[in-house]
């Protein structure tokens, strides 16, 4: 099987951000204990910094496992490290159909993102051109002419009404501002 995953070098980046992140947390604890300055300053610092760590660790070995594999029978798409979600080329077109997953195309810059609707969330996983593998998977997509719809580059105000969309056609009500309060 081939796969898409995230490069070696993103992996390196966040556990350099673990190290770091840990790193100044054990320092402002440190100050803390001195007692020299104002401890609410080092606490809240402390606090912060550790979550951030044992946050993207946590992040690292849950969700590390993303990404796409695949042959000329099969997809799977690898959510999480529990979650993955299996498909033949030829059921992909079904999938759509009966709103299992949604794929999007961008063009420029190239990328594939694909929705898989929940009961509670929508869950995501986008291929992107940074990602080893990325070429094979996008011409595999292209070879297998896999329905997509199109998107272009969306500023942060389309976005929301973007992914509106999707909600509407996924579940078939509107998101709007005045169901917020009602969640």
């Amino acid at each position: 099987m081939r796969k898409c995953v995230p490069c070696a070098s993103d992996r390196m980046i966040t556990a350099l951000a673990v190290i770091v992140c840990a790193a100044a947390a054990i320092l402002a604890f440190r100050r803390l204990l001195c007692g020299e300055q104002p401890p609410a300053v080092f606490l809240s610092a402390g606090i912060l910094f550790s979550g951030v760590a044992v946050r993207t660790l946590w992040q690292m070995s849950h969700v590390g496992s993303r990404g796409f594999f695949y042959d000329d029978e099969k997809i799977i798409f690898a959510l999480s490290c529990r979650d993955r979600r299996e498909f033949l080329w030829d059921e992909l077109r079904n999938a759509q159909e009966n709103a299992k997953i949604r794929i999007f195309c961008q063009s420029f810059p190239e990328a594939w993102y694909f929705y898989f609707p929940d009961k509670k969330k929508i869950r995501q996983l986008a291929a992107i051109p940074r990602m080893e593998g990325y070429d094979g998977l996008a011409s595999m997509l292209r070879k297998k002419e896999i329905p997509a719809g199109k998107t272009t580059g969306r500023s942060a105000a389309s976005e929301k009404e973007w992914l509106g969309q999707i909600y509407h056609e996924i579940y078939g009500e509107h998101l709007d501002k005045d169901d917020r309060g009602k969640r």
